[in-house]
């Protein structure tokens, strides 16, 4: 097995070359799943183009002509052997790039290994279920417009899945050790030595996953329930253990989905990572998005950081800090030529005493649609409005408004069509409250400096994603 793993990663360069023409049948023959993004512009403020979001978790916004790094990634699945039972072992691989520019060889990001497991399909003890093992992409679906992953389990576990169940629905179980690292500090105490490497404890969690999913409720309607429980790993009064739990219902509708959720996170349920204590009272009223981002926590060690719930958060975090969550995403696709998409979501972090002058609520109001009108079978004109606020404890609300037009050669005309290639002219404004935020969340790193309280961005922009529904 070690060979045929070896052989799938080296492979998988050379089918990146290829992309999607290395695309088979199955599992057996072996099959490939691959994303791609990337783009490049121009802004009003000079140089390259700029991006527009408050930086609040929530990826890049309202992305459409708001995208300003490139991201790639490619799989590769092939059954390593079948039992005499019929039961078929799988291996899966994954390689990703991620550059925060247009160039790929930005040196901020690299090549990695994302994904690496094997699973076992058609287990008769779990009624043709499957169990699997390793580092997986798991359970992520998202708020596609705005690039949310408004769920994510993904890490380094193992698990049983897609048990039929009395229901009509399918269960699932997983196991992951989350953010598997120490802390560490210094010690003295043994004679001749200064300054010794000792751990102090440990960022690490082991965290649960129970799904219930495609729960038949009403025509054309499934429910789906996720809970997890978190355990930090280090003992000590300052971590702590927490959860999270999520409701969604899916309806098909208007030759689209409408994807309805509830969720609500405490401790290191709420997915945010280590708090940040704001130097002052008047640096945080400045600045407070600059002031909660930051420091050494799990998830890219970003105090507000991530809107992806699910994930272990800080286990720091205890019972005084929450999250709550409502959104709605629908996509209508209601002739061939026309679709639409639009969402709402509202978000209340409950941030406790850990935060200093930040403790309080912060909420997140954000809501956008985006229309797409295809003339033809391989052109189509998309635009999006999106907007969003931040509502801080003692500092002045921000708010961010973000247009885009943008021409489209595409695949066809569904909404869901793709490879796109798309010219686009972006424009947003926001107050002055958020003009330090949009500056410091710029992937650009701060051209909209300078610009008062707008920016212009034109650019051009690919994206493509094949076998996705597959993985």
């Amino acid at each position: 097995m070690r060979n045929t793993v070896n052989l799938m990663l080296k492979g998988l360069p050379l089918a990146m070359l290829c992309l999607a023409s290395a695309a088979f049948a199955n599992d057996d023959e072996g099959q490939y799943i691959g994303y791609f993004r990337s783009g490049a512009g121009a802004s009003s403020g000079g140089g390259v183009g700029n991006c527009y979001y408050l930086g609040n978790g929530n990826g890049h916004g309202y992305r459409l002509g708001n995208e300003c790094d490139s991201y790639g990634e490619l799989g590769y699945a092939k059954t390593l052997a079948t039992s005499e039972n019929g039961v078929k072992f799988v291996g899966h691989a994954m390689i990703a790039d991620y550059s925060g520019s247009s160039f790929w060889g930005n040196n901020n990001g690299g090549l990695y290994v994302s994904q690496m497991y094997v699973e076992a399909k058609g287990i008769d003890s779990l009624a043709g279920g499957t169990a699997w093992l390793g580092e997986r992409y798991y359970e992520r679906p998202d708020i596609h417009t705005m690039d949310l992953q408004y769920i994510n389990l993904n890490g380094q576990g193992g698990g049983i899945d897609n048990i039929p169940t009395s229901t009509g629905g399918k269960f699932s179980y997983a196991i992951f050790k989350d953010n598997d690292s120490n802390v560490f500090g210094t010690n003295n105490t043994i004679p001749g030595t200064t300054n010794l490497p000792a751990s102090t404890g440990s960022n690490s969690a082991i965290r649960n996953d129970f799904l219930l999913r495609g729960i038949p409720v009403n025509p054309g309607g499934k429910l789906d329930l996720v809970f997890g429980y978190i355990s930090a790993s280090s003992s000590g009064n300052d971590r702590h253990n927490g959860f999270n739990a999520h409701l969604f219902h899916n309806q098909s509708i208007f030759g689209g989905n409408n994807t309805f959720g509830l969720q609500y996170g405490v401790g290191p349920g709420t997915g945010r990572g280590d708090p940040i204590m704001a130097a002052s009272t008047a640096a945080y009223q400045a600045n407070p998005q600059a002031v909660l981002n930051g420091g050494t926590g799990p998830n890219g060690g970003n105090g507000l950081c991530c809107n992806r719930m699910g994930l272990s958060g800080s286990t720091l975090l205890g019972s005084d800090d929450t999250r709550t969550r409502v959104f709605d995403f629908l996509v209508i696709q209601p002739t061939k030529e026309f679709s639409a998409s639009f969402d709402v979501v509202y978000q209340a972090d409950k941030l406790s005493a850990l935060y200093g002058p930040a403790q309080g609520t912060v909420t997140w109001t954000s809501f956008g649609v985006r229309p797409e009108y295809a003339f033809s079978q391989n052109f189509k004109l998309q635009a999006e409005i999106g907007y969003d606020r931040m509502s801080y404890p003692n500092a002045p609300s921000q708010n961010l408004t973000k247009v885009t037009i943008a021409p489209t050669f595409t695949f066809g005309p569904g909404f869901w069509d793709r490879p796109e290639m798309r010219l686009f002219v972006t424009h947003a404004t926001w107050n002055n409250a958020a003009t330090a935020t949009i500056a410091a969340n710029n992937y650009n790193q701060g051209n909209s400096i300078g610009m008062g309280n707008a920016g212009t961005t034109v650019g051009i922009q690919v994206e493509t994603w094949w076998n996705e529904d597959w993985w």
